[in-house]
Protein backbone atom coordinates (compact mmCIF):
# COMPACT_ATOMS: atom_id res chain seq x y z
CA UNK A 1 0.00 0.00 0.00
CA UNK A 2 1.23 3.68 -1.21
CA UNK A 3 0.44 6.49 0.55
CA UNK A 4 0.95 9.88 -1.34
CA UNK A 5 3.51 12.55 0.88
CA UNK A 6 1.73 15.69 2.31
CA UNK A 7 4.08 17.58 -0.29
CA UNK A 8 2.16 16.82 -3.28
CA UNK A 9 -1.14 17.05 -1.30
CA UNK A 10 -2.95 19.65 0.56
CA UNK A 11 -4.67 18.13 3.35
CA UNK A 12 -8.07 19.57 3.93
CA UNK A 13 -9.41 21.17 6.81
CA UNK A 14 -11.11 18.95 9.44
CA UNK A 15 -14.83 21.37 8.63
CA UNK A 16 -14.07 21.10 5.35
CA UNK A 17 -14.12 17.60 4.87
CA UNK A 18 -17.09 16.63 7.39
CA UNK A 19 -19.08 19.53 6.54
CA UNK A 20 -19.65 17.29 2.95
CA UNK A 21 -21.49 14.70 5.17
CA UNK A 22 -23.73 16.67 6.46
CA UNK A 23 -27.07 14.87 6.20
CA UNK A 24 -25.39 11.75 5.27
CA UNK A 25 -24.54 11.17 9.12
CA UNK A 26 -25.67 11.85 12.14
CA UNK A 27 -25.07 14.82 14.08
CA UNK A 28 -23.88 12.64 16.68
CA UNK A 29 -21.62 10.99 14.38
CA UNK A 30 -20.04 14.00 12.93
CA UNK A 31 -19.54 15.52 16.33
CA UNK A 32 -17.27 12.51 16.91
CA UNK A 33 -15.60 12.57 14.39
CA UNK A 34 -14.66 16.55 14.47
CA UNK A 35 -13.49 15.70 18.45
CA UNK A 36 -11.36 12.45 17.78
CA UNK A 37 -9.61 14.55 14.32
CA UNK A 38 -9.04 17.70 16.04
CA UNK A 39 -7.21 15.52 18.87
CA UNK A 40 -5.02 13.55 16.03
CA UNK A 41 -4.55 16.77 14.42
CA UNK A 42 -3.03 18.79 16.96
CA UNK A 43 -0.59 15.36 18.00
CA UNK A 44 0.42 15.57 14.09
CA UNK A 45 0.96 19.19 14.65
CA UNK A 46 3.37 18.89 17.98
CA UNK A 47 5.07 16.06 16.91
CA UNK A 48 5.84 17.86 13.11
CA UNK A 49 3.93 14.78 11.72
CA UNK A 50 1.46 15.03 8.44
CA UNK A 51 -1.92 13.84 10.06
CA UNK A 52 -3.45 13.48 6.58
CA UNK A 53 -2.54 11.55 4.48
CA UNK A 54 -0.54 10.47 7.91
CA UNK A 55 1.69 7.68 8.05
CA UNK A 56 0.99 4.23 9.24
CA UNK A 57 4.31 5.23 11.57
CA UNK A 58 2.76 8.48 13.02
CA UNK A 59 -0.47 6.85 13.81
CA UNK A 60 0.91 4.45 15.42
CA UNK A 61 2.93 6.41 17.71
CA UNK A 62 -0.26 8.24 18.27
CA UNK A 63 -1.73 5.00 19.52
CA UNK A 64 1.07 4.03 21.97
CA UNK A 65 0.98 7.63 23.70
CA UNK A 66 -3.03 7.51 23.96
CA UNK A 67 -2.81 4.44 25.47
CA UNK A 68 -0.96 5.75 28.29
CA UNK A 69 -3.81 7.78 29.68
CA UNK A 70 -6.95 6.42 27.39
CA UNK A 71 -9.11 3.59 27.19
CA UNK A 72 -9.36 1.00 24.58
CA UNK A 73 -12.67 2.12 23.47
CA UNK A 74 -11.57 5.90 23.24
CA UNK A 75 -8.22 4.82 20.77
CA UNK A 76 -10.50 2.63 18.36
CA UNK A 77 -12.94 5.83 18.08
CA UNK A 78 -10.18 7.56 17.42
CA UNK A 79 -8.88 5.39 14.94
CA UNK A 80 -12.22 5.30 13.34
CA UNK A 81 -12.06 8.68 13.18
CA UNK A 82 -8.40 8.72 11.03
CA UNK A 83 -10.03 6.01 8.59
CA UNK A 84 -12.93 7.91 8.03
CA UNK A 85 -10.73 11.40 7.30
CA UNK A 86 -8.63 9.05 4.64
CA UNK A 87 -11.67 7.74 3.47
CA UNK A 88 -13.97 11.26 2.09
CA UNK A 89 -10.38 12.44 1.08
CA UNK A 90 -10.36 9.13 -1.69
CA UNK A 91 -6.59 8.23 0.06
CA UNK A 92 -5.86 5.10 1.19
CA UNK A 93 -6.56 3.26 4.84
CA UNK A 94 -3.25 3.76 6.94
CA UNK A 95 -5.08 2.19 9.71
CA UNK A 96 -5.18 -1.40 8.13
CA UNK A 97 -1.45 -0.74 7.98
CA UNK A 98 0.26 -3.62 10.17
CA UNK A 99 1.81 -0.88 12.15
CA UNK A 100 -1.38 0.08 13.59
CA UNK A 101 -2.57 -3.05 14.10
CA UNK A 102 0.25 -4.20 16.25
CA UNK A 103 0.35 -0.94 17.96
CA UNK A 104 -3.68 -1.67 18.82
CA UNK A 105 -2.42 -5.27 19.87
CA UNK A 106 -0.09 -3.98 22.38
CA UNK A 107 -2.72 -1.44 24.09
CA UNK A 108 -5.16 -4.31 24.43
CA UNK A 109 -2.84 -6.67 25.97
CA UNK A 110 -1.86 -3.73 28.50
CA UNK A 111 -5.29 -2.83 29.19
CA UNK A 112 -8.82 -4.41 29.36
CA UNK A 113 -11.06 -4.20 26.41
CA UNK A 114 -14.18 -4.58 28.59
CA UNK A 115 -16.10 -1.68 28.58
CA UNK A 116 -18.22 -0.83 31.74
CA UNK A 117 -21.67 -0.89 31.45
CA UNK A 118 -24.24 1.45 32.83
CA UNK A 119 -26.80 0.39 35.36
CA UNK A 120 -29.57 -0.98 34.17
CA UNK A 121 -32.94 0.67 35.04
CA UNK A 122 -34.92 -2.37 35.52
CA UNK A 123 -38.85 -2.18 36.23
CA UNK A 124 -37.54 -2.68 40.15
CA UNK A 125 -36.26 0.46 39.95
CA UNK A 126 -38.21 1.99 37.53
CA UNK A 127 -41.50 1.37 40.44
CA UNK A 128 -39.30 3.23 42.80
CA UNK A 129 -38.23 6.31 40.61
CA UNK A 130 -41.64 6.96 38.84
CA UNK A 131 -43.05 6.71 42.40
CA UNK A 132 -40.91 9.67 43.79
CA UNK A 133 -42.12 11.96 41.09
CA UNK A 134 -44.04 14.55 42.48
CA UNK A 135 -47.59 15.95 41.17
CA UNK A 136 -45.93 18.47 39.04
CA UNK A 137 -45.14 19.48 35.55
CA UNK A 138 -42.03 18.32 35.88
CA UNK A 139 -42.63 15.48 37.93
CA UNK A 140 -45.13 14.46 35.50
CA UNK A 141 -42.42 14.98 32.05
CA UNK A 142 -40.23 13.07 34.11
CA UNK A 143 -42.29 9.74 35.11
CA UNK A 144 -43.61 9.46 31.67
CA UNK A 145 -40.27 9.90 30.23
CA UNK A 146 -38.48 6.92 32.01
CA UNK A 147 -41.59 4.82 31.32
CA UNK A 148 -41.11 5.49 27.81
CA UNK A 149 -37.76 5.04 27.61
CA UNK A 150 -38.15 1.49 29.38
CA UNK A 151 -41.02 0.45 27.44
CA UNK A 152 -39.84 1.16 24.24
CA UNK A 153 -35.86 0.33 25.01
CA UNK A 154 -35.13 3.85 23.13
CA UNK A 155 -31.62 4.95 23.64
CA UNK A 156 -31.43 8.65 24.91
CA UNK A 157 -31.16 9.86 21.33
CA UNK A 158 -34.07 7.81 20.14
CA UNK A 159 -36.23 9.72 23.21
CA UNK A 160 -35.20 13.21 22.20
CA UNK A 161 -36.65 12.70 18.38
CA UNK A 162 -40.05 11.45 19.43
CA UNK A 163 -43.22 13.47 18.51
CA UNK A 164 -46.93 13.61 19.69
CA UNK A 165 -47.56 13.03 16.30
CA UNK A 166 -46.08 9.45 16.09
CA UNK A 167 -47.97 8.31 19.29
CA UNK A 168 -51.14 5.97 17.84
CA UNK A 169 -54.44 7.51 18.95
CA UNK A 170 -54.80 4.95 21.61
CA UNK A 171 -51.57 5.46 22.88
CA UNK A 172 -50.56 2.11 22.80
CA UNK A 173 -47.46 2.55 20.56
CA UNK A 174 -45.32 5.02 19.10
CA UNK A 175 -43.10 4.77 16.27
CA UNK A 176 -39.41 5.40 16.39
CA UNK A 177 -38.51 7.59 13.78
CA UNK A 178 -34.55 6.74 13.49
CA UNK A 179 -31.69 5.18 16.06
CA UNK A 180 -28.09 4.36 15.60
CA UNK A 181 -29.05 1.28 13.83
CA UNK A 182 -31.57 2.60 11.29
CA UNK A 183 -29.44 5.58 9.90
CA UNK A 184 -31.78 5.70 6.75
CA UNK A 185 -34.96 5.88 8.83
CA UNK A 186 -37.04 2.95 8.02
CA UNK A 187 -38.56 3.28 12.13
CA UNK A 188 -39.70 0.82 14.30
CA UNK A 189 -42.94 0.28 15.98
CA UNK A 190 -42.42 0.27 19.61
CA UNK A 191 -45.74 -0.42 22.14
CA UNK A 192 -46.00 0.47 25.79
CA UNK A 193 -47.78 -0.44 28.82
CA UNK A 194 -51.37 0.36 30.09
CA UNK A 195 -49.57 2.30 33.31
CA UNK A 196 -47.18 3.90 30.49
CA UNK A 197 -50.17 5.21 28.37
CA UNK A 198 -51.77 6.93 31.19
CA UNK A 199 -48.91 8.57 32.13
CA UNK A 200 -48.07 9.86 28.28
CA UNK A 201 -52.16 11.20 28.61
CA UNK A 202 -51.92 12.33 32.05
CA UNK A 203 -48.58 14.26 30.57
CA UNK A 204 -50.06 15.54 27.51
CA UNK A 205 -53.20 16.81 28.91
CA UNK A 206 -51.30 18.66 31.93
CA UNK A 207 -48.36 20.24 29.02
CA UNK A 208 -51.55 20.80 26.59
CA UNK A 209 -48.56 18.78 23.91
CA UNK A 210 -50.56 18.51 20.46
CA UNK A 211 -47.91 18.34 18.25
CA UNK A 212 -44.37 18.48 17.92
CA UNK A 213 -41.46 17.15 20.60
CA UNK A 214 -43.03 14.48 23.23
CA UNK A 215 -40.36 15.38 25.78
CA UNK A 216 -39.25 19.05 26.03
CA UNK A 217 -37.47 21.01 28.21
CA UNK A 218 -39.29 23.55 31.34
CA UNK A 219 -38.46 27.27 31.81
CA UNK A 220 -40.12 29.05 34.70
CA UNK A 221 -43.03 25.96 34.77
CA UNK A 222 -43.59 26.77 31.25
CA UNK A 223 -42.96 23.93 28.22
CA UNK A 224 -40.29 25.24 26.09
CA UNK A 225 -40.80 25.13 22.36
CA UNK A 226 -37.27 22.43 22.25
CA UNK A 227 -37.40 19.10 22.19
CA UNK A 228 -35.08 18.13 25.60
CA UNK A 229 -31.05 16.91 24.66
CA UNK A 230 -29.26 13.84 25.24
CA UNK A 231 -27.73 15.34 28.33
CA UNK A 232 -30.65 16.68 30.11
CA UNK A 233 -32.26 13.50 29.39
CA UNK A 234 -29.10 11.82 31.48
CA UNK A 235 -29.63 14.63 34.39
CA UNK A 236 -33.02 13.63 34.84
CA UNK A 237 -32.49 10.04 35.12
CA UNK A 238 -29.84 10.84 37.87
CA UNK A 239 -31.98 13.36 39.30
CA UNK A 240 -34.91 10.85 39.76
CA UNK A 241 -32.81 8.87 40.80
CA UNK A 242 -31.81 10.58 43.55
CA UNK A 243 -35.20 11.55 44.69
CA UNK A 244 -36.17 7.50 44.75
CA UNK A 245 -32.87 7.56 47.26
CA UNK A 246 -30.46 5.18 45.25
CA UNK A 247 -27.13 5.13 46.48
CA UNK A 248 -24.51 7.82 45.04
CA UNK A 249 -22.73 4.56 43.25
CA UNK A 250 -26.13 4.07 41.82
CA UNK A 251 -26.82 7.40 40.52
CA UNK A 252 -22.83 7.56 38.86
CA UNK A 253 -23.96 4.68 36.95
CA UNK A 254 -27.06 5.92 35.39
CA UNK A 255 -26.89 6.94 32.23
CA UNK A 256 -29.76 7.66 29.62
CA UNK A 257 -29.34 4.45 28.32
CA UNK A 258 -30.36 2.82 31.11
CA UNK A 259 -33.40 2.34 30.77
CA UNK A 260 -33.15 0.57 27.44
CA UNK A 261 -30.36 -1.41 29.35
CA UNK A 262 -33.26 -1.89 32.61
CA UNK A 263 -35.73 -3.18 29.93
CA UNK A 264 -33.35 -6.08 28.19
CA UNK A 265 -32.16 -7.40 30.82
CA UNK A 266 -36.02 -7.54 32.29
CA UNK A 267 -36.68 -9.45 29.65
CA UNK A 268 -33.96 -11.88 29.70
CA UNK A 269 -34.94 -12.83 33.08
CA UNK A 270 -38.46 -13.40 31.67
CA UNK A 271 -37.16 -15.97 29.50
CA UNK A 272 -37.95 -13.78 26.31
CA UNK A 273 -36.11 -15.29 23.45
CA UNK A 274 -33.18 -13.79 21.99
CA UNK A 275 -34.99 -13.11 18.68
CA UNK A 276 -37.96 -10.99 20.77
CA UNK A 277 -35.82 -8.72 22.98
CA UNK A 278 -33.72 -7.72 19.26
CA UNK A 279 -36.81 -7.04 17.59
CA UNK A 280 -38.46 -4.40 20.20
CA UNK A 281 -34.91 -2.84 21.22
CA UNK A 282 -34.09 -2.80 17.49
CA UNK A 283 -30.73 -4.63 17.95
CA UNK A 284 -28.87 -6.06 14.30
CA UNK A 285 -26.36 -7.83 16.47
CA UNK A 286 -26.52 -10.34 18.86
CA UNK A 287 -22.85 -9.56 20.52
CA UNK A 288 -24.45 -6.12 20.91
CA UNK A 289 -27.23 -6.94 23.22
CA UNK A 290 -25.50 -10.02 25.03
CA UNK A 291 -23.30 -6.71 26.16
CA UNK A 292 -26.52 -5.50 27.53
CA UNK A 293 -27.86 -8.27 29.10
CA UNK A 294 -24.84 -9.80 30.15
CA UNK A 295 -25.11 -7.50 33.85
CA UNK A 296 -28.80 -9.19 34.51
CA UNK A 297 -29.48 -10.29 38.24
CA UNK A 298 -28.05 -13.76 38.07
CA UNK A 299 -29.87 -14.57 41.14
CA UNK A 300 -33.13 -14.21 39.28
CA UNK A 301 -31.68 -16.02 36.59
CA UNK A 302 -30.44 -18.86 38.90
CA UNK A 303 -34.08 -18.80 40.44
CA UNK A 304 -36.35 -19.15 37.36
CA UNK A 305 -33.79 -22.00 36.48
CA UNK A 306 -34.62 -24.03 39.55
CA UNK A 307 -37.75 -23.13 39.15
CA UNK A 308 -38.29 -24.97 35.75
CA UNK A 309 -35.80 -28.18 36.95
CA UNK A 310 -38.09 -28.31 39.96
CA UNK A 311 -41.16 -28.62 37.55
CA UNK A 312 -39.31 -31.63 35.60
Amino acid sequence: MSFQSSSIFAAPDIDEILDRCEGAYSQNTLRGYRNDLRRFQEWCVANDSAWLPAQPETIAEFVDEEAETKAIATIKHRLDAIRFAHMMADLPCPTEHSEVKLAVRRVRRKKSARQKQALGLTGELLTRMVAACPQTLQGRRNATLISVGYDTLCRSSELALLTVERLSPCRSSILIPRSKSDPYGEGRIAYLSEATSRLVEAWLTLSGLEEGALFRGLHTHQVAAHALSTSSIRRIVKGMAAKAGLSGEEIYALSGHSMRIGAAQDMMVAGIDTLGIMQAGGWKSKNVLARYVENASTSKLHQRRWEQLSDL
